[in-house]
């Protein structure tokens, strides 16, 4: 068979295959629905502050992130984020994003154990899931944001 021929019948072949791999639309919605496992995380992660007072907020995060060994790695005040990270058990970074809302700053804490790959250049994160983490996390900074508004 001539190659004229048979180029034209492999693709009359192969393209009915991939679009059977499209997803549906419903498919791609879903595929971005949180699950309640991930809502359930997240509300772990979040906290929200009544103060609009984003940079005041951002220097008591670090100072918590501090208090708990960690050492600042960036630190972006006008988009609200700081990395960190410690070594306690393998390394631990902390990531924590702030956002304005209208009643306050809402704070978004995560914290990942780094672990190296075999043959990657980069490693992986393992995000750490623990309640007590985030919940002490939050308490100190309530507790820093108090201290630190009241001048104590």
């Amino acid at each position: 068979m001539p190659a004229a021929i048979r180029q034209p019948m492999a693709l009359a072949v192969l393209i009915p295959a991939l679009l059977a791999c499209t997803p549906t639309a419903d498919q791609q919605a879903q595929a971005f629905q949180p699950t309640a496992a991930t809502l359930e995380i997240r509300a772990r992660q979040t906290r929200m502050f009544d103060t609009a007072d984003r940079t005041f907020m951002l220097q008591s995060a670090v100072g918590v992130l501090q208090d708990l060994g960690f050492t600042i790695e960036e630190s972006q005040v006008n988009q609200g984020i700081i990395v960190a990270s410690k070594l306690g058990g393998g390394q631990i970074r902390a990531q924590v994003v702030l956002s304005s809302v209208p009643n306050g700053t809402v704070v978004r804490a995560t914290f990942q154990h780094i672990v190296p790959r075999s043959g990657a250049m980069l490693p992986a994160g393992e995000t750490l899931s623990d309640p007590g983490l985030y919940q002490g996390f939050f308490e100190k900074l309530a507790q820093s944001a108090f201290l630190t508004a009241h001048e104590i």
